[in-house]
């Protein structure tokens, strides 16, 4: 990678980061605003996702879907594949949380789910990137 790639990839990881601070916030407040919560988990799974095609020279398709973005990346992190159903679930939080007629109010334990997926692709795009 170039130094101005680099800059970019590192720039959508500190954007995620800071969504997964927002979590841990959220998860230990007395309150959980749970759907603030997959909100951000979705948000910093796209981020990550994103970062992962930027650092390998290619184009990021302008979605929040999770499930094409995860297509996108398939050949560059296969063992992301198995998680398909998740992601799509994850993906619902990115837009339905944001209208009112299609509001949601996931449980606590979907939050903490969400939470530790995005986690997970964390650990395993870190572990492909290399700076």
């Amino acid at each position: 990678m170039d130094d101005v790639t680099t800059e970019i990839v590192r720039q959508w990881f500190l954007n995620a980061e800071h969504d997964l601070l927002n979590i841990r916030n959220n998860l230990a407040a007395e309150n959980v605003p749970t759907d603030t919560v997959c909100f951000h988990a979705q948000q910093a799974i796209e981020k990550l996702l994103k970062g992962l095609l930027v650092a390998n020279g290619r184009n990021i398709a302008k979605t929040h879907d999770l499930v094409k973005l995860l297509s996108d990346v398939g050949d560059l992190a296969p063992e992301l594949l198995l998680m398909e159903d998740l992601l799509e679930e994850i993906s619902e939080y990115g837009v339905g949380m944001r209208y009112p007629d299609d509001f949601y109010e996931p449980t606590r334990e979907e939050a903490e789910q969400a939470y530790g997926i995005a986690l997970q692709i964390q650990t395993i795009i870190m572990n492909i990137i290399s700076f």
